[in-house]
């Protein structure tokens, strides 16, 4: 019988403890702190941009510069808000609750015969503190 294997997405959620709010909070404020530290770093690019003014860069090629890292710090912002959600999320949490950790890549075999819908969807890994807990293929 003929067979391949294919790509799917496996959630992997997480039951709530306290260990896990701890640890995934400190993870985003970590990413927050690396996310401020690039905003000041382009806050400061942009500073020294406006000091060379009139010096070896041309009026266009300056324009084009600031933009680029008005863009870049604009991002950096927009997902500093994003992270900083996450973590207000992570906060509200119950414990005991299930919470969409992520998705990852894992790999099924469909063999003729398979309902490939029930094959590529409903993957799932649930864990508690690191431990798995469950698996549903």
């Amino acid at each position: 019988m003929a067979s391949i294997t294919l790509n799917r997405k496996v959630l992997l959620r997480v039951i709530v403890s306290q260990e896990f709010k701890d640890s995934f909070t400190k993870q985003l404020q970590v990413l927050r702190s690396e996310i401020d530290t690039n905003i000041e770093k382009l806050k400061s690019e942009e500073s020294r941009l406006l000091l060379n003014v009139g010096t070896t860069l041309g009026a266009q090629e300056l324009t084009n510069i600031r933009a680029r890292l008005s863009k870049e710090r604009e991002s950096q912002e927009t997902t500093k808000r994003e992270i900083e959600s996450k973590i207000d999320e992570v906060k509200r949490l119950e414990i005991g609750t299930f919470y969409p950790y992520a998705s990852i890549d894992g790999l099924v075999e469909i063999k003729e015969g398979d309902n490939l819908w029930e094959k590529l969807n409903g993957g799932e890994i649930t864990i508690r503190d690191g431990i798995v807990i469950s698996i549903k293929s």
